[in-house]
């Protein structure tokens, strides 16, 4: 059942993503001042993305909850806060993939070195830091499309060359 809903919810965020409120997001996020010049209504698109990601984290709640039975302040503490984080940044800002990849490899991979666990938090901060200075953008960079379609780009170029053709013959 939680892979059934987990897959939907990715199914539902890469189709978020190609409608114009999903590049609203993109944008706002990329540089929000250029986006209210342009007449996006800012506040709609952030409360909309804000709405949608507080309900996605409500449904992860609620599976979360019926798993363990009972769920307080305590369950979490920073450790779980830091690794969400770092399974983000680990991931790559806006990548489904990365931050699938990233949360496989950030859970897994403390429970195969659980030897060295007293210098866990020692290592995750190292490889933090290493991760900022190597690959900041994550390991995984969404795919944004190019500005031209490749039709268009032939039809420009061919017609670059063609005034260059006849300037060339004059």
């Amino acid at each position: 059942m939680l892979f059934l809903v987990v897959c939907f919810v990715i199914y539902a965020v890469e189709r978020l993503r190609v409608i114009p409120l999903g590049r609203m997001w993109e944008a706002l996020r990329e540089d929000e001042i250029a986006c209210r010049s342009l007449g996006v209504n800012h506040v709609f698109t952030k409360l909309t993305a804000f709405m949608l990601g507080a309900s996605t984290g409500g449904l992860a709640g609620v599976f979360f909850a019926a798993q363990q039975g009972f769920v307080n302040p305590t369950s979490f503490t920073f450790f779980e806060s830091a690794l969400i984080l770092a399974i983000v940044v680990l991931g790559g800002l806006g990548s489904t993939a990365g931050v699938i990849s990233a949360a496989l490899v950030l859970t897994i991979l403390p429970e195969l070195l659980r030897e060295f666990a007293e210098y866990r938090v020692l290592v995750f901060g190292i490889l933090m830091v290493v991760m900022m200075f190597w690959k900041p953008r994550g390991l995984v960079r969404i795919k944004r499309p190019a500005f031209f379609p490749s039709s268009m780009k032939e039809g420009i170029g061919s017609e670059l060359s063609f005034e260059g053709k006849a300037e060339a013959g004059r």
